[in-house]
């Protein structure tokens, strides 16, 4: 399977890209269509497929299905479900993930059905908040990687830029409030039936699967899900406050109030 992106994909990205760069303020519509299309829901599943992965609740796994030799099949009745509009989210599981301190992290696992239907969705809304992100941001947009920002702190470092902020926002996927979220995200999309499927993955019900395999439902539209379209925008406060006054040379005191308003931002 071929991980490059289409052409004729490509140049969706790009016109979306280059349509919001140009005009701010602009609002899209007639979006949902172009995430049953066939080219795009097939490179959503191979991006899925490649990236592996534990299955969801159902227990579906992409190399089963191809072992199955029933991609086509799955393909043809998700975009019919997509197109018709009777598509629904899955429950999602919770799993824990060890982390280095000894702590555990959730994690929100959806199912292979949701994970192709939000890898399309992001193929078609990404490139318009990529756009809105400032150049110093790096963290989990396209086209830029960890080398890219050490490279940029290294520059700064050669400008006698010698400190650094480092700000964590703990818990940030399991807090972020739905409603300004989708409010941002409205700031940019106005087609009903794009923020109408965002919602039903945010909303999704979790589900636990203890040692024994037993289930239980631990509630809706609160769990880690990092995979959810809305989330993979990465709107984040300090992306606009910040930029301004360090690129110039104010004086000290502008430099903390502006780093004192980011930060209330954040509080908020």
């Amino acid at each position: 399977m071929s991980l490059k992106t289409p052409n004729k994909i490509r140049n969706l990205q790009r016109k979306l890209y280059y349509k919001a760069k140009q005009e701010e303020g602009f609002r899209f519509y007639a979006l949902y269509d172009k995430i049953y299309r066939q080219d795009i829901l097939g490179h959503s599943y191979r991006l899925v497929h490649a990236n592996g992965g534990s299955p969801g609740i159902d227990g579906v796994s992409s190399r089963a299905i191809e072992d199955a030799g029933k991609r086509n099949q799955f393909l043809t009745k998700l975009a019919q479900q997509l197109e018709s509009r009777s598509y629904t989210a899955d429950a999602v599981k919770r799993v824990w993930i060890p982390k280095p301190d000894g702590s555990q992290r959730p994690l929100g696992i959806p199912t292979l059905r949701d994970r192709v239907a939000q890898m399309a969705v992001k193929l078609v809304i990404e490139p318009i908040f990529e756009a809105d992100f400032c150049d110093n941001s790096y963290g989990f947009l396209p086209q830029k990687s960890a080398h890219e920002a050490v490279d940029s702190i290294s520059d700064s470092l050669h400008y006698r830029y010698t400190h650094v902020i480092d700000a964590d926002l703990s818990k940030y996927f399991d807090t972020i409030p739905h409603a300004k979220l989708m409010a941002v995200v409205a700031e940019r999309i106005v087609d009903g039936a794009i923020l109408e499927i965002l919602q039903k993955w945010l909303k999704a019900t979790v589900i636990k699967e203890d040692e024994n395999g037993k289930r239980r439902t631990i509630g809706g539209g609160k769990g880690n899900r990092r995979g959810t379209p809305a989330r993979w925008s990465h709107f984040s406060p300090t992306d606009e406050p910040l930029p301004a006054p360090t690129r110039s040379h104010l004086g000290k005191t502008r430099h903390r109030r502006a780093l004192w308003r980011t930060i209330s931002e954040i509080r908020r």
